[in-house]
């Protein structure tokens, strides 16, 4: 606020009483007005806070009620369809086996583990399995060819198939899977002492593996080559049959003539330089490399 002796100074005009008085009406009125202008600037301050919190709250977006929650979206999606039940008329199994044990395998997919019912005996093994979904009931019972071991033996729920290992109560190699329990079993890898037993090359061939060899060496022998073919096979014919001395012979006159003589005289060829005595073709010369 501006002090009242500068008014005083400025005031010089008026006598002493007066000019005192101006200062105190003046003082007063100034100080009216700072209060006034102060409460004007509280009140417009105030009044900006407001409306910015107002502004705001503006901003945000007001939640929209026809929207649906994100659990109704998220309901509406489409579930991963479960794989259908095998159907019983296509379930099938196979089987292999090792010195020790029998495999068989039931191909059914996605069978749950507590749909299939599998029991053993001495020389048996029965499947249940329950498919589902009005699907039926797979049904498979094998009378094995030898006796088992009920107690080694164990299955098991894959998704592809139903696998039971069965431990054979003699080790060796079954004929078959199925049978009446009584078959013996062979030792692996071993054949019969038969001279006139065709040969085979894997598990139940039964083909003549030595007359189809004898079959191809005929047809190879009747064949008729022609031309320069037929030239190198009567040549091959000649030195398969020749002694040392005739295959040393066409040896050193077929290479050292450059391909131009083949004889089959060693004595003759022995002392024989067919090197100077080669002619080369018209137009040509021989030369020598190295």
């Amino acid at each position: 606020l501006p002090s009242g002796d500068g008014e005083a100074g400025n005031g010089e005009s008026g006598d002493g009483a007066g000019g005192g008085g101006g200062e105190a009406g003046g003082g007063a009125a100034e100080l009216r007005r700072w209060v006034r202008k102060a409460d004007a600037e509280l009140a417009e301050a105030a009044a900006g806070v407001g409306s910015g919190a107002t502004t705001s709250g503006a901003s945000d977006p007001a939640p929209n009620p026809a929207a649906p929650p994100a659990s109704a979206v998220a309901a509406e999606k489409p579930m991963a369809a479960a794989p259908p039940p095998p159907d019983v008329s296509k379930v099938r199994h196979e089987w292999y086996q090792t010195q020790s044990h029998v495999v068989v395998s039931v191909l059914a997919r996605n069978v749950p583990p507590d749909a299939a019912a599998v029991s053993f005996a001495d020389a048996a093994a029965d499947v249940a399995i329950e498919l589902g979904n009005d699907a039926g009931t797979y049904r498979l019972a094998l009378s094995l060819f030898a006796r088992v071991r009920p107690d080694g033996c164990s299955f098991r729920v894959m998704p592809a198939k139903l696998e039971l290992k069965l431990e054979k109560l003699v080790p060796g190699k079954w004929e078959r899977l199925e049978g009446d329990g009584t078959g013996g079993a062979t030792a692996f890898n071993t054949a019969a002492a038969s001279d006139t037993a065709p040969r085979t090359v894997y598990s139940g061939s039964r083909r003549d593996w030595d007359a189809i060899d004898r079959e191809v060496t005929r047809a190879e022998e009747e064949e008729k080559p022609e031309g320069e073919e037929a030239l190198n096979k009567l040549f091959q014919q000649i030195y398969g049959n020749a002694s040392e001395e005739t295959r040393r012979a066409m040896n050193k006159s077929f290479q050292t003539s450059g391909g131009t003589v083949l004889s089959t005289n060693w004595s003759e060829v022995k002392e024989k330089d067919y090197e100077k005595e080669r002619t080369a073709p018209d137009g040509q010369e021989w030369k020598k490399w190295g």
